[in-house]
């Protein structure tokens, strides 16, 4: 199962990717989550857009009409933060390991040894179904790790199998 273009993050910039890699290691799946993920800031983007555009009608008072368009801009403002920050992050699997790298402003890598991994489990709700995401979820003996749920992973079935394949073999030898 091949995951769609724009979710396969390929050509990684060297200074994002490679910088968390050790010397042996190489990517085998990077993969950025998927767009649905911004779907509560789209709307609440249209929603303050409706709301403010209702109130504009209803209110001639330039002062109080600059602090409606002005607190609809801030809702603009972090609706592009999102998409940004969405952007800037992948999630990779290597032969050694696999880690989320998220964060723009303080950045984060949550990881756990594909040794440490003994069970794998993906989990879709319905609109998970419908649009194409799933949550996979790496279970370790023993303690809690940084990493161990990934959610709006694209095609979850096939990152999982490439997941296993990677961490447990691909049954070729």
């Amino acid at each position: 199962m091949r995951l769609p273009r724009f979710m396969t993050v390929r050509n990684v910039d060297p200074h994002h990717l490679h910088r968390y890699l050790l010397p042996h290691e190489e990517d085998a799946v990077v993969i950025r989550r998927h767009p649905a993920l911004l779907l509560r800031y789209i709307a609440e983007f249209i929603a303050g857009l409706i709301v403010a555009g209702v109130l504009s009608g209803l209110v001639s008072q330039g002062a109080v009409l600059a602090v409606i368009w002005a607190l609809w801009f801030a809702v603009l403002g972090r609706l592009v933060f999102k998409v940004y920050e969405w952007s800037d992050e992948f999630f990779a699997v290597t032969g050694v390991r696999v880690m989320l790298v998220h964060g723009l402003f303080t950045r984060k890598v949550d990881m756990m040894p594909l040794s440490k991994i003994t069970d794998l489990t993906v989990d879709r709700s319905i609109i998970g179904r419908m649009l194409g995401y799933g949550t996979v979820v790496l279970e370790s003996a023993g303690q809690d790790q940084a990493l161990s749920k990934v959610e709006y992973v694209p095609e979850p079935e096939g990152v999982y199998l490439q997941i296993s394949a990677v961490a447990f073999g691909s049954g070729d030898d």
